[in-house]
C-alpha cells in the first residue's frame, strides 16, 4: 500500500477550474434532465437567455457531443486555475487544427461524406467558428454564468482544500470516495460506464481530479492516455434532490415495460424489419405492431429509415448502450449528493 500511496503522491493533482466548470454548466444547459440537483437553475437560466444566444449554445453544445469534447480533452488551453476570460483568449489564439480537436473530438478527422453539414461548415472555415465561438462564450459568461460562479466558487477552491487534506492523510482512500464507478486497487484504475475501462498505473503520467458542482450525476472522464482526468461533484448547501426520475429514463422504461414491444425490440436489434414483416414475425396484428414502434420510436430506443413504400426499423444501439450508464447514474445521485458531515 505504501507503495501505491506514494505513485498518487507523484502523479495525483486536484485542479479548480473556472473555465472548465462554465463548459459543464454549458453541457447541463444543453441536457439537464439527469442533472437533478441543477434542474431549476437550467430552467431559469435558459429562460432568461435571448433565443439568438439559445441557438449558439444548441449549435456548438451538437458540434461538441453537448460540450463534453471541451471536458474529455488534456489541458492543451493551459487554462488550470485560469480566469474565464483567459481560457476564453486562449481558444481564439488556438491553431485551425486544435481548434477543430478541441470543438469536434473524434469526429475531427473523419471523412467529408460521414460529416454533419454543421461539422462541414466548421471545417470549411474553422477561423470564423473560432471566433463564433469565443464570442458566445465570453456573452454567455457575462450575462449568464458569472453570478452563477460568483455564488459556487468558494465551495470549489473549500473542496479542493480539503480532499488536498484527506489525500495527504489517506490517498488510497481518498481517491476511492470520488465516484462509485471509479475504482482503484494496487495494480490499476477502473472506470465503469457502458463498458469498463482499466488503466494500470505505469500507463498514466496524470491523473487530475477537478471539482464541479454541475457534473452529477455523471461519472465523467477524459481517458487520454498518459493523461486521465476526472470529475469530482461538489454539493452545494442549498441542493435538493429530488424523488423524481429524469423524464428520458423514464419515457424509455416504460417503453420497455411490455413483453411485446420487448421482443419487437430484440428482433430490431438483430435485423431491420418493416411493420408488414414485424405482423409474420409475431402474429400481431398491423395496428398493434405500429402502435408498439410509434412508442418505441418516441423513447428512441428505433430508428426508422424509408426505402419506397415501406419504413424499415432498426434498434438504436447507442440509446440501448447508454441505458446502464443512466440507471447507474439515477442510483448514484444519493452517494454523490452527500452534504458536509455535521
Amino acid at each position: 500500500m505504501e507503495k501505491i500511496n506514494q505513485w498518487f503522491s507523484k502523479h495525483v493533482r486536484f485542479i479548480y477550474s473556472p473555465f472548465r466548470e462554465l463548459v459543464t454548466s454549458l453541457h447541463v444547459l444543453n441536457n439537464p434532465s439527469h442533472h437533478l440537483t441543477r434542474l431549476d437553475w437550467a430552467v431559469q437560466t435558459k429562460g432568461n437567455m435571448s433565443s439568438s444566444l439559445w441557438d449558439t449554445a444548441c449549435y456548438f453544445g451538437e458540434l461538441s457531443n453537448e460540450w463534453l469534447n471541451f471536458l474529455d480533452l488534456v489541458d492543451v488551453l493551459q487554462y488550470e486555475e485560469k480566469h474565464v476570460e483567459e481560457a476564453i483568449e486562449r481558444i481564439n489564439l488556438l491553431k485551425e487544427n486544435e481548434f477543430l480537436s478541441l470543438l469536434l473530438g473524434m469526429r475531427t478527422d473523419i471523412p467529408l461524406e460521414e460529416s454533419t453539414s454543421a461539422e462541414v461548415e466548421v471545417r470549411s472555415n474553422p477561423s470564423y467558428y473560432r471566433e463564433k465561438l469565443c464570442d458566445f462564450l465570453y456573452s454567455y459568461h457575462q450575462k449568464h454564468f458569472a453570478r452563477e460562479l460568483f455564488r459556487v466558487e468558494p465551495w470549489l477552491i473549500k473542496a479542493v482544500h480539503e480532499i488536498k487534506n484527506h489525500f495527504a492523510q489517506d490517498p488510497f482512500g481518498t481517491m476511492n470516495s470520488i465516484h462509485p464507478r471509479f475504482k482503484l486497487d494496487t495494480r490499476m484504475l477502473k472506470f465503469f460506464k457502458a463498458d469498463t475501462w482499466v488503466f494500470r498505473y505505469e500507463e498514466i503520467n496524470t491523473l487530475t481530479i477537478y471539482p464541479s458542482s454541475f457534473i452529477a450525476p455523471h461519472l465523467l472522464v477524459g481517458m487520454e492516455v498518459p493523461e486521465i482526468i476526472v470529475y469530482l461533484q461538489v454539493p452545494l448547501p442549498d441542493e435538493f434532490v429530488e424523488d423524481a426520475v429524469p423524464d428520458d429514463l423514464l419515457c424509455i422504461l416504460s417503453a420497455l415495460s411490455d413483453k411485446s414491444r420487448l421482443q419487437i425490440l430484440k428482433l430490431l436489434y438483430h435485423h431491420s424489419y418493416c411493420t408488414q414483416q414485424l405482423t409474420d414475425l409475431t402474429s400481431l396484428a398491423r395496428a398493434t405492431i405500429s402502435k408498439h414502434l410509434k412508442i418505441l420510436e418516441k423513447a428512441n430506443l428505433i430508428k426508422g429509415e424509408r426505402h419506397g413504400y415501406f419504413v424499415f426499423y432498426k434498434a438504436n444501439e447507442k440509446t440501448l448502450d447508454q441505458l446502464k450508464v443512466d440507471i447507474n447514474q439515477y442510483f448514484d445521485q444519493t452517494f454523490i449528493g452527500h452534504k458536509e458531515d455535521k
